[in-house]
C-alpha cells in the first residue's frame, strides 16, 4: 500500500492541506516514525501527525476514486513498455500478430491520454 500512496501523494499532494501534505511525505517518502515526524514538524503531538495522515490518506483515496489519474498513469506506463518489448523483438523477427498487437496497444494509450 506504500507505493500507491507515494503515487497518490506525488500527483494529489497539492490538493491537500499543507500539514495532511508534509506529514505523508515525511512518512512515505522519509520513512519516519510519528515520534520523529512530529518533531520535525514543530513538536505537534503524534495524535495530531496521526489524524493529520489518517485524514490525507482519505483524501487521496477520493481523489483517485474520482479522478482515476493514478490508474491511468499505471495503465499507459505498463502499455508503453508492452509496446517497447514488442518493438524490441520487431527488431529480431518480423511477426505480424506482434503489429496486430502493438497496434492495439497504441490505440489503448490513445484512449487512455
Amino acid at each position: 500500500m506504500n507505493g500507491n500512496f507515494v503515487l497518490l501523494l506525488d500527483i494529489y499532494g497539492e490538493l491537500l492541506s499543507k500539514t495532511q501534505r508534509e506529514a505523508l511525505d515525511l512518512k512515505y517518502n522519509s520513512d519516519l516514525s510519528l515520534s520523529e515526524i512530529a518533531e520535525e514538524m514543530g513538536g505537534i503531538s503524534r495524535q495530531s501527525v496521526n489524524e493529520a495522515q489518517r485524514n490525507g490518506e482519505k483524501k487521496l483515496l477520493e481523489l483517485e476514486r474520482v479522478l482515476g489519474n493514478a490508474k491511468k498513469l499505471v495503465l499507459e506506463k505498463k502499455l508503453a513498455a508492452e509496446a517497447a518489448g514488442i518493438l524490441e523483438e520487431l527488431r529480431e523477427e518480423s511477426a505480424d500478430e506482434r503489429l496486430k498487437r502493438l497496434a492495439e496497444i497504441v490505440e489503448e494509450l490513445e484512449k487512455a491520454i
